[in-house]
């Protein structure tokens, strides 16, 4: 996700895998913010969501992109909001713990739990209850397992240049780990928007809204479901909240009413 915060600047941007014949369970989510005014909703709505359930809520956020001239203002609207942004050294600490050096993903151990449980695992304290766990970092490939989903309340941070690097980061993100699935982006401005929706390889586009609420309808115009259709950017066979009526089959009866040539 990115951001400016330049008065009156808009910019650019701040989600898999169990997969069943519908939709999927597990995923990735790419999160986009623009405008200075929108930096602590969007903080609040990041932590509100992936701390909602522990962030095993298959459309909560994974990783968050915002552009460097509002990256110091986004951590620190975090922190307000009860999140915990990393150093290096607690960063190194924390991945000692909960990633395991042989599959280089997050130990399953890890899923679910509260971040402060998670903190008190590494030695991490803060002066206030910890609600989420952000890391900041800047590898965007397959084998960092912070750009992998993360069913935990953990978020990873990238920092980017500018609006046009924040959606080439959301794309790559969402190729890693989260094809299909769903992207956010916090901004009021309608051409962004657009833009944002046109190139994310998403099947749900939210906007200033948080992804575990309003990815299962209850904060948006969608239906309200837990299973999540990638489309065939994910390889299921529909983009929609997956209901009962995907399971119905409807018969169809017609006739030929004219029953000339063709």
């Amino acid at each position: 996700m990115t951001c400016d915060v330049e008065p009156g600047a808009n910019a650019a941007w701040l989600r898999p895998p169990t997969q069943s014949s519908a939709g999927r369970y597990a995923v990735s989510q790419r999160r986009s913010i623009a405008h200075k005014e929108n930096l602590q909703h969007a903080a609040a709505c990041a932590v509100m969501s992936k701390s909602f359930d522990n962030g095993v809520i298959c459309c909560s956020e994974h990783n968050l992109v915002v552009v460097q001239s509002c990256a110091q203002a986004f951590r620190a609207a975090l922190e307000q909001h009860g999140a915990a942004v990393l150093s290096e050294q607690e960063t190194a600490a924390f991945l000692n713990v909960i990633v395991d050096p042989v599959s280089n993903r997050f130990k399953p151990h890890v899923n679910g739990q509260l971040a402060a449980d998670l903190a008190a695992q590494a030695g991490i304290p803060r002066p206030y209850p910890i609600k989420l766990l952000v890391i900041p970092t800047g590898e965007v490939h397959q084998n960092n397992p912070l750009a992998l989903e993360k069913l935990a309340p953990i978020l990873s941070l990238f920092t980017v240049a500018d609006e046009r690097a924040g959606i080439q980061v959301c794309q790559e993100l969402l190729a890693i780990d989260g094809l299909g699935h769903t992207a956010i982006i916090y901004t009021d401005n309608a051409p962004l928007i657009e833009s944002f929706t046109a190139r994310m390889p998403a099947s749900r586009i939210l906007v200033n809204a948080p992804g575990a609420q309003a990815g299962i309808g209850m904060t948006s115009g969608l239906i309200p479901s837990l299973t999540l259709g990638c489309g065939t950017f994910g390889g299921t066979s529909t983009t929609d909240n997956v209901t009962y009526s995907h399971l119905l089959n409807v018969p169809r009866s017609n006739t030929w009413p004219n029953r000339g040539s063709i």
